[in-house]
Parts: structure tokens; sequence; C-alpha cells
């Protein structure tokens, strides 16, 4: 097991864009996720429900090592690790409810200046 793969080498001021996908109960989710040669982590999140409607949650972070935190403005917040190419942790719903989540990564979405995904199927 490798531990942090990078999708793809930043220089320093650079970032790396992924784009992790998975599933949570009856949804899906898609996310373009920007990480700053410094450790800093922003993006944003679409979970598409069940019935089809889509909620898109802005987040924002830090990687330090194969470690990652992230955070939802509205209380959520996400801790876990890189492992080979997945990102997997625990999700705290801002009700203290906690979820194991996975997610697959993968190289350059293309988003735009904010990492939010310009394609979202």
């Amino acid at each position: 097991m490798r531990l942090f793969v990078p999708m793809c080498a930043a220089s320093p001021g650079e970032e790396r864009r992924e784009l992790w996908t998975g599933s949570l109960y009856s949804s899906t989710y898609r996310a373009g996720i920007c990480i700053k040669s410094d450790g800093n982590v922003y993006g944003a999140l679409y979970l598409r429900q069940a019935n089809g409607a889509v909620d898109r949650y802005t987040i924002s972070g830090r990687v330090d090592g194969d470690r990652i935190t992230a955070r939802h403005n509205a209380g959520h917040e996400f801790k876990g690790r890189f492992i080979d190419d997945t990102v997997q942790g625990e999700l705290t719903l801002k009700n203290g409810y906690k979820l194991n989540v996975r997610a697959l990564r993968g190289p350059e979405p293309e988003v735009d200046e904010f990492c939010r995904l310009v394609q979202q199927q």
C-alpha cells in the first residue's frame, strides 16, 4: 500500500487539481479539489440525490503529508488520508453524525477559478 500518491506535481506557488468521485447511500458525488503547494485546499463538491437534485458544497481545508482536513461553512467536516488512488476518512455532519467516506481520485478535472467543476455530470 502506497500512501499519498500525488495526481500531478505542483511547483511552488502552483496547485494540483483532482476529481474525487464516490457514492453515499442513494446519492453520488463529484468534487473538484484544488491543492496549493503550501497545503491549502479548496473546491466544490456536487451531491446528486436519487431524485436528480444536485446540491453544491464549497469546501476549504488543509493537506499535511498523507492527511487531509476539509470543511464546509455549515459545519460539516472531513478528516481523512490519501491511499493510492483514493481518499478515505470520516465525515462529521454539523449535528455530530459520523459517516465513513471513500472517494476515487482522478487527475486534472476542468475547473473554474474557484475549483468548481465545469462539467458536473
